[in-house]
C-alpha cells in the first residue's frame, strides 16, 4: 500500500521567505520512515541540551532549529535503503502574500506534476499537518481531463499531426461537491487529511525532507540536499511560477 504525506517550508507572508515550498513523499515503507524518526529521537533525548528542544516542540521533529547538525546530516542519510519518491512544487513569492487561492493553485499543480511523473499512478488520501490549509478535517481535489484538438493547437506541432492533445487539471471541491461524487468510481479525487504532526512520525520525517530543499533555494545552501541526493529517494520537482 502506497502513502502520502504532504509538507511545507517557508512562510505565507510577502515579507518573509523568499520562497515557499510544497513537498509530497510516496512511499510503501511506511513503518522504516517510522523507525528512523523514532531513533533520532531517542538520540537526542540521549543530550540534555537536545531534549530540552525537543521537549519545547512537544517531542516533534523539525528541520527549522535542529539542535544537532551532525545527527541531522545523519538522519538525512537513513532513507539510503528507504525507496521512496519525493515531489516538490517551490513557489517564488515575489514579495508577494500566499494566499487560500495561491496556495490551492500550488497543490494543483503539484498533483498534477506528480500524475505526469509517475505514470499516472493513483493517489488516494494524502495525509498534511492539521494547519496546512483550514481547519477543515479534509480537502478534496478532483482530476479533470479535457483534449485540446488540432483547431485550438495552430502553430504547434500537434496541429500538423492532426491530434488532440490531452490536458489534466486538478480543482478543489467544496463539500456538496465532493458528497455528490465521491461514489463515482471513474473519477479520481485526492482527499488531503489534517492530522496533527505532533503525533504522526511520518509528517517529522517530510518536514525534515522539505527543509532541505527550501535551504536549497532559500539560502542556495546544497549541504542537506545532496545528501538526499546520494539516496534511493527519487526527488523531482520545479520552480512554480504561475500566480
Amino acid at each position: 500500500m502506497e502513502f502520502a504525506y504532504l509538507d511545507e517550508s517557508g512562510d505565507l507572508g510577502g515579507k518573509g521567505s523568499k520562497y515557499l515550498v510544497l513537498t509530497l513523499l510516496c512511499t510503501h515503507r511506511k513503518q522504516d520512515i517510522i523507525k528512523v524518526i523514532r531513533e533520532t529521537k531517542q538520540r537526542l533525548l540521549s543530550n540534555n541540551k537536545c531534549s530540552r528542544w525537543l521537549s519545547r516542540h512537544g517531542g516533534e521533529i523539525k528541520f527549522y532549529g535542529f539542535p544537532d547538525k551532525t545527527l541531522l546530516k545523519h538522519t538525512l542519510k537513513k532513507p539510503s535503503n528507504i525507496e521512496m519518491n519525493v515531489y516538490f512544487m517551490c513557489f517564488r513569492k515575489d514579495g508577494k502574500n500566499v494566499g487560500k487561492e495561491i496556495k490551492v493553485s500550488i497543490v494543483s499543480d503539484l498533483f498534477e506534476y506528480i500524475f505526469e511523473h509517475s505514470d499516472k499512478k493513483r493517489i488516494d488520501k494524502v495525509i498534511a499537518d492539521i494547519d496546512f490549509f483550514n481547519k477543515e478535517k479534509s480537502n478534496h481535489f478532483l482530476l479533470q481531463e479535457y483534449n485540446i484538438c488540432p483547431a485550438e493547437l495552430e502553430g504547434q506541432e500537434d496541429k500538423k499531426k492532426g491530434a488532440c492533445k490531452t490536458e489534466c487539471k486538478f480543482i478543489l471541491l467544496d463539500p456538496e461537491t465532493y458528497e455528490s461524487l465521491k461514489k463515482e468510481q471513474d473519477k479520481m479525487i485526492i482527499t488531503i487529511e489534517h492530522q496533527n504532526s505532533k503525533l504522526n512520525e511520518e509528517l517529522q520525517a517530510i518536514d525534515l525532507i522539505s527543509g532541505t530543499i527550501f535551504m536549497r533555494y532559500e539560502n542556495e545552501n546544497k549541504e542537506y540536499i545532496t545528501l538526499l541526493e546520494k539516496t534511493k529517494i527519487n526527488l523531482k520537482g520545479e520552480i512554480y511560477a504561475k500566480t
